[in-house]
């Protein structure tokens, strides 16, 4: 397998309606070689490998989920489901 890498993402989101968010802007907040992450076969790990990693803190548990919108996987607020962070994986698989 060769060198590829993700990019972690930071989302600066703003809410349009009640559930709905529009990404204004996201910022490279770290990588994830592509090994690691197809290792994080389940929403439960690639949550717990954020929060392993420092990204997310012990107040995320259960609070968020991890939604694919077809380029990449957003953890969201369970609640409010604004986006929060994503795993970008449209660039590697595309």
């Amino acid at each position: 397998m060769d060198n590829k890498e993700l990019t972690i993402l930071s989302i600066d989101a703003w809410r349009e309606g009640y559930y709905s968010w529009t990404w204004n802007n996201w910022f490279k907040i770290g990588t994830i070689d592509l090994e690691s992450f197809e290792k994080l076969t389940t929403n439960r790990k690639k949550i717990k490998w954020l929060r392993d990693e420092g990204y997310i803190n012990e107040y995320s548990k259960g609070n968020v989920t991890i939604l694919d919108d077809g380029h990449n996987w957003v953890l969201e607020d369970k609640n409010t489901h604004e986006p929060i962070i994503a795993f970008e994986y449209g660039n590697i698989y595309y």
